[in-house]
Formats: structure tokens, sequence, C-alpha cells
């Protein structure tokens, strides 16, 4: 692939009123399909990155049934009558429908060629297992050329301690492929249940303080957990200063809605936040874990905002961890100091889909004033760790302390053998004969979806060469 394609500038995000997300230079660009364009009894591949699946000739919302992705294939049964931007179709081929039933979709995002993303420049890696999130620099030099670690940092997973009445695992990370597909500046659900960071028009003192201004930890802690619209105990802020939205987005072939986002705190509260939420007297009084999603500390998600276009790809895995070299990494070298990324929050661009980044050089050079208390809520410096640091299995240490290397504790029954199955090279950012660990060897615990590449297959780029490489030692098993 030509650099030229890897730096490409990915398209912005649309979301239309028939229910399709697709990507695009502007939402005047997507081309409405003329109906007598369409063969009956043809097949085309989906061109939205998603397009929601009707159980009848309406767009009325009460009728949908599920989700087609990017490059599934449909048959189209009926076109129907030129007043309706609906025809009926027959899945040929879908993760996420079975359904073979009278279905409807839209006109406009069926194409006759498969879709293609030009690549991004940059990759993310979540290892469940260690709790570990990691952005790698894409190698086009050659097919097997190994990639380069740009970031490294400390995530907090779904939390495997509770679940619903239905499904014990109902709250753990689920491992496969996905792509960003919005970035989301100060995000709240749709329920309102965890509070915005920043609102819109907000008094930016009503803010709670850093969790590093109390006496302890726990007491700052305090401080961040309110009363939210139905009257409930709740973390605020809890989805942090930025959530990157992931597609295919739903339970059926998606990554269930597991997103990415910051945390509660301020950036000089660091990582102490997620030490936090790893605790147990603060979940005691209103659990942040999440249902799911990945969080890292908000310097951290701001500086991903900032590298990250939509369209990035988002691999979760559930891998024993390895490296190519031994230590000291001769690849890394230059990289053994931090990257000292200049970071201003404001409040431009709260609550928007895509909003301003954070990164002091942009915001200067788009001449956007900032005013301390006014729109700029905090500024600082965040020392980006660009060094690789391996995570072993160390079953002396907890699950929950996210330093065992077994966050759900696969192998915690298991005596002769491993359910883990290969290796991850963080120093490449590839694997060696990795595949996700069996969801029935597991009792449901490492859940596989999200892009069919990923669930029973490792894409190219990220399969290491043949040769040796460097497993650390198990500890205290």
């Amino acid at each position: 692939m030509k650099n030229s394609l890897i730096n490409a500038a990915l398209a912005a995000l649309v979301v239309t009123a028939s229910g399709a997300v697709t990507y695009a230079q502007s939402a005047g660009t997507q081309q409405a399909v003329s109906k007598d364009q369409l063969v009956v009894g043809k097949r085309y591949y989906i061109s939205a990155d998603s397009l929601n699946v009707r159980s009848s000739n309406s767009t009325a919302p009460g009728n949908i049934v599920g989700k087609l992705y990017r490059n599934d294939i449909v048959e189209v049964y009926d076109v129907l009558n030129a007043a309706t931007p609906l025809v009926q179709v027959k899945i040929v081929k879908s993760s996420s429908i079975s359904n073979q039933g009278e279905l409807y979709v839209s006109k406009d995002y069926l194409s006759e060629k498969e879709f293609v993303l030009p690549l991004s420049k940059y990759f993310v890696i979540q290892n469940v297992a260690t709790e570990k999130t990691r952005v790698y620099e894409r190698c086009t030099v050659t097919p097997d050329c190994p990639h380069t670690l740009v970031m490294e940092t400390d995530m907090v997973v779904g939390r495997p301690e509770e679940g619903s009445e239905e499904d014990p695992n109902a709250y753990k990370t689920w491992v496969g492929h996905g792509k960003i597909s919005e970035w989301v500046k100060f995000y709240q659900d749709g329920l309102g249940f965890y509070p915005r960071w920043y609102t819109k028009g907000q008094d930016i003192s009503t803010i709670p303080k850093p969790i590093t201004d109390s006496m302890s930890l726990y007491m700052g802690s305090q401080r961040w957990i309110v009363k939210n619209d139905q009257g409930k105990k709740s973390n605020y802020g809890a989805f942090g200063w930025y959530a990157a939205k992931l597609t295919p987005e739903g339970e059926n072939g998606g990554v269930n809605y597991q997103w990415i986002h910051g945390t509660m705190g301020w950036g000089k509260d660091g990582s102490k936040p997620i030490e936090i939420t790893r605790g147990k007297m603060i979940n005691f009084f209103a659990n942040p874990g999440s249902h799911g999603c990945t969080r890292v500390e908000n310097r951290a998600v701001a500086y991903m905002r900032h590298l990250l276009p939509v369209g990035t790809d988002v691999y979760r895995v559930y891998a024993r961890e390895a490296t190519r070299e031994g230590y000291p990494y001769r690849r890394y070298a230059n990289q053994t100091s931090s990257y000292k990324w200049q970071y201003m929050l404001l409040t431009n661009g709260a609550g928007e889909s895509n909003g301003l980044t954070s990164d002091a050089a942009t915001i200067r050079a788009q001449g956007i004033r900032a005013i301390l208390n006014v729109n700029l809520i905090e500024q600082g410096v965040y020392e980006v760790d660009r060094y690789p640091t391996v995570a072993p299995l160390d079953y002396s240490k907890s699950a929950a302390s996210g330093k065992s290397g077994d966050r759900y504790e696969i192998d915690d029954k298991v005596k002769n053998g491993s359910n883990f199955r290969g290796y991850f090279l963080i120093d490449e950012g590839r694997f060696a004969n990795y595949a996700h660990p069996s969801y029935q060897a597991t009792n449901g615990a490492v859940r596989t979806s999200g892009l069919a590449d990923f669930r029973n297959s490792v894409p190219e780029f990220l399969n290491a060469r043949a040769g040796s490489f460097v497993i650390p030692p198990v500890n205290g098993k």
C-alpha cells in the first residue's frame, strides 16, 4: 500500500435519517441511488458502515430488526414503488442477521463493488488479559515488516465481578476487530445515568475538584459520586474527556456497544482514577467499572483523540505477551524517554461529534483563544510512554490489580495446559500462533465478535514472521 494511501485523510462520519452510518467527505457527497439502476435478483454490497434492516416498508423506528454492516451482501428481491426509499432484500452474507423473512433496507447504500477504506496510519491493540492499550504506527515498507509502538498505557476493562441474572459474563469486554466510527467530547450515555464530565454552558467551577487534591484518594473520589437525574448514586464524568465509538456497534456481530473512553478525575490526577476504579471502596458506593467499555486515563484518551482519526482499526485480544527481541530493545533505543505532548482542555466542542481536539499546537494554529476558567479548563503535559513493557503472567498478583496478566482468570482452574493460544509480540504489534481463547473452554469469559477478519483468523499484516521470540516466565503457579 502506498504511503499516500496511508496518510490520506479519512472521511467524516455521516448519519442519515434512513439509519445508515457511512464515511463521506461531506453529507452532500452521499449519492442517492435511482431504483431504475437496481436489478431484481442481483447481489449488492452494503456501502454504509452500518445500515438498519426493517421488517416492513416503512422508516418508522419501531420496525428495525437488526443492522447490516459494510460489505455484507444482499440480493434485491423487489425494488417496490418510487415513493419509498426502501427496497426488499434477501440476506446473502451477514454476520449479524440470519432472518430470511421480509426485510427492507435503504436503496441508497447498495453497491456493485466491495468497499475498501484506505489504511489508517495507526492501529490500536487492546489486550484485555493484561489491561494494556497500545497504539502502533503501521509499517508498509515490506509485507512482513514489524510495526512500531507509539503509545502504551494502562486501561480498565469490563468488570468480571458482576453480571446480569441471565449472564454472569454480561459486563466483560468482548474481543475482536472494530473501527473508530466517531469521537465524542464529554460523552454522556443516552439515559443520562452517568453525567457528562462537562456540559456546554456549565460553570467550570462546579466540576468536582481533582482527586489528588484531597488527603486520600478515597476522599478525593467521593467528590465524584453524585446523584444523577434519576436520583440514583452515580459517577460524575464516568466517560471522561473523550469517548471513541466503535463499529460494527451492536451485540449481533458487533462490539456490543463497548467504546473506548476516559474516566473521572482531571489530567493532573494522572492514572490515579484508573487505580481507584480497580479498588474496592469506591465500588461499594457507586461502581465505576464499565459494562464492557475500555477505560484509560483522561490525558491518554485525549492524546488518542488527537492521534487516531475516524476509521482507525481497534483490535481487542486476550493474549499472553512476549517480545521478538530481548531487553533492551534495539528498535526502541531512541524511544526510552517519553514523548511530551502539550494539551489544552477547552469547553469548545462540548458534547459534539468529533469535537475539538485538546492538542495545544492545533488549538494555537487555529487561532482559538484560551482563557482560564472561561473556556480553558486545564492545560499541561502528558508524557507518552513509547517504550514496550511486557506484562507477564503473574498469579501472585490478584486479577483485579490489573497485573496478573489474566484479568478474567481463564486459567484459574486449569491444572494442565492453558486456555491461552499463542502470543502477542508487543514490540512488533504482531501475533505468533495466536487465536482467541475458546468461548466454551473459558465458560463464556472470552467472547469473540466484531469484523469477520479477526474472529477465526489473524489479518496478514498482524501475523509475525517465523523465528524465535522471548517469552517471560509464569510466576506464582
